[in-house]
């Protein structure tokens, strides 16, 4: 418990609900204060969830968002969505594809061809749940998955899509035909 009253968890975030409303009425919070993935995008989304219900008067929350992660190594580690094993571990049937990145041809003109893609479709309605990219600018290509999600797309929208020669995103055209 803070001085102000303001509940705090066992490692000392303060509580908040799906709003980030502490339990003490008009006082919020949002960022790395309250616990949860300690991202700037995050700390940038809590705030347009507390201004979006403070200010514009709406009801908007944080169930059931999308967390992306990019971890700066070399080369980058992009991942979205659910894993393989969150997946299974809900019970769903799912297609896994993945490829090396070696078989991306911009990653082979750059010289960077370590890594894989990896992508974790649902079997039944062919939407992508979840990817992984370790390879480079492996958070940029990952965004591409994010949209999909974001978008309800099925797999076959990135594996039909016309993307720009020579481009990362270019082998999304090929992912999908290494299911694993």
């Amino acid at each position: 418990m803070t001085a102000a009253g303001i509940e705090t968890d066992a490692k000392g975030f303060l509580k908040t609900n799906n709003r980030l409303e502490t339990n003490v009425a008009g006082i919020y919070a949002l960022g790395d204060i309250k616990g949860g993935p300690a991202f700037t995008h995050i700390s940038y989304d809590d705030f347009r969830i507390i201004r979006a219900n403070i200010i514009e008067k709406k009801n908007v929350t944080i169930d059931g968002r999308l967390v992306p992660y990019t971890c700066f190594i070399d080369p980058q580690l992009g991942h979205v969505g659910l894993s393989e094993q969150e997946a299974r571990r809900q019970g769903r049937k799912i297609r896994v594809a993945k490829m090396p990145v070696n078989y991306v041809a911009r990653a082979l003109e750059m010289d960077e061809s370590r890594g894989f893609l990896k992508a974790i479709v649902d079997a039944e309605t062919n939407q992508v749940l979840g990817a992984t990219v370790l390879g480079i600018e492996g958070g940029e290509v990952m965004a591409v998955f994010e949209m999909a999600i974001m978008g309800k797309l099925p797999y076959t929208a990135l594996q039909n899509g016309i993307f720009a020669h020579p481009t990362l995103a270019e082998g999304l055209n090929n992912l999908f035909s290494h299911w694993v």
